[in-house]
């Protein structure tokens, strides 16, 4: 039997993210060649609109590449394939914010955030359990709105001991295994 290589190192999860992540430009698949190198008279080899579709293409022998697709990433400000993976691999993705600018208020605000959240996930339980049983697009909801209570929440937690937590003192005295001090000592 031959094995679908394409769907194994390019799952549907990820192209989805992709195209989501290129969506959310401004001016999306148009403006996409320009962050990645626009093909051009100077630049033969850069990147067309059609290059971009051929390699999210469902059943293409292309492949996406990984760096393409994280500095789209990066030119959305959105964290769409970095939370795709996150949760392909069965974790969450924390963002982590900038804290030279962070303060009381912002700290507040993420936990708002947090609770608003978390209020959306109590809500989608509670509609997707009213008819006693909760269907496969329920469950997809459910699970969605709990990522991203989980999220929030580990944001705020992190934001805290970033900002409020002493950092740990280390010292190469600390650092030290007692294998490596065995090893030093000099014997003639």
């Amino acid at each position: 039997m031959k094995q679908n290589w394409q769907a194994d190192k390019q799952p549907a999860w990820l192209v989805a993210a992709i195209r989501k992540t290129i969506s959310s430009l401004p001016g999306g698949y148009d403006e996409a060649p320009e962050w990645l190198g626009k093909k051009e008279t100077d630049n033969p080899s850069g990147v067309t609109t059609q290059s971009l579709f051929n390699r999210l293409r469902t059943e293409g022998d292309q492949l996406f590449p990984m760096g393409w697709a994280m500095v789209l990433q990066q030119a959305s400000g959105n964290h769409f394939i970095a939370n795709a993976v996150a949760k392909a691999s069965g974790g969450v993705f924390i963002p982590q914010p900038d804290i030279g600018d962070i303060d009381n208020d912002d700290i507040n605000i993420r936990l708002m955030e947090a609770l608003s959240a978390i209020g959306e996930y109590c809500e989608c339980i509670k509609e997707s359990i009213a008819d006693g049983e909760v269907d496969d697009a329920e469950r997809e909801k459910i699970e969605e709105r709990l990522y991203q209570a989980s999220a929030r929440l580990q944001e705020h937690a992190s934001l805290v001991y970033r900002v409020f937590c002493r950092a740990e003192k280390v010292t190469p005295q600390i650092l030290r295994s007692e294998a490596s001090v065995a090893n030093n000592i000099c014997v003639e």
